[in-house]
């Protein structure tokens, strides 16, 4: 795994150095509540369509640093 930083360095994307698939990512935002985890649903093995459908989904617009609204569009999400 590669890890890939940007802006504050506050996030580690990682990915396959060799394809370039890009798995999770992990770091600290304190205005999501700190440490984080994000997965890419697409590399998870046996994920079951129906648990994926009936995950929660929590939208935060992070591009205009308001963590605590949803952006004002998610259709593309």
């Amino acid at each position: 795994m590669s890890d890939y930083q940007f802006n504050l360095k506050v996030g580690h994307h990682l990915f396959c150095k060799h394809c370039g698939v890009r798995s999770f990512a992990r770091g600290y935002v304190e205005e999501i509540g700190g440490d984080y985890v994000s997965v890419q649903l697409a590399a998870l093995d046996n994920a079951d369509l129906t648990e994926l459908i009936e995950a929660p989904i929590r939208f935060a617009d992070g591009r205009n640093n308001n963590w605590d609204a949803p952006p004002a569009e998610t259709r593309h999400l």
